[in-house]
């Protein structure tokens, strides 16, 4: 485990417990209620069972960076390229996570800071200088899905 929490926090440069946001135990509540999610102590998050949205997937997304960028992509992954939305979490997400962090070194750690209070498409633009859009449409050019 402690080898495992270094390899992380070197990927998500967080080399220092000051870069890191302490946190022990995190639950996840699925219900019905208007709005999208709510954090009660960033500890306990309530999701909204009926809704989509960004910002879990892109968490998910950057989980499964760091798994691909340790060599624990499992081979039953879909294909680069695949998947309809950037969003989409998991595989297809971290895959163009991984696409962006090509773009710029350092872009998923300098995402992942920006993530502590909430995500926004708009990081993509401060990061990269283009729509998360745009750069979905390039990902796919380049990977033909």
């Amino acid at each position: 485990m402690a080898s495992a929490s270094e390899f992380i926090w070197q990927t998500l440069r967080q080399p220092n417990e000051a870069d890191r946001k302490p946190i022990a135990r995190v639950t996840l509540v699925v219900e019905n209620f208007e709005g999208i999610a709510y954090t009660i102590n960033s500890s306990e998050i309530h999701w909204d069972g009926k809704r989509q949205g960004h910002a879990p997937n892109v968490t998910e997304g950057v989980a499964d960076f760091v798994r691909l960028r340790a060599n624990y992509a499992p081979p039953t992954w879909p294909p680069r390229g695949s998947g309809q939305f950037w969003h989409e979490g998991y595989a297809v997400t971290a895959y163009f996570l991984d696409y962006c962090e090509g773009l710029k070194n350092g872009f998923v750690a300098d995402l992942n800071m920006k993530m502590k209070d909430g995500y926004n498409d708009s990081f993509f633009m401060e990061l990269l200088g283009k729509p998360v859009d745009q750069l979905w449409s390039e990902y796919k050019a380049r990977y033909g899905n």
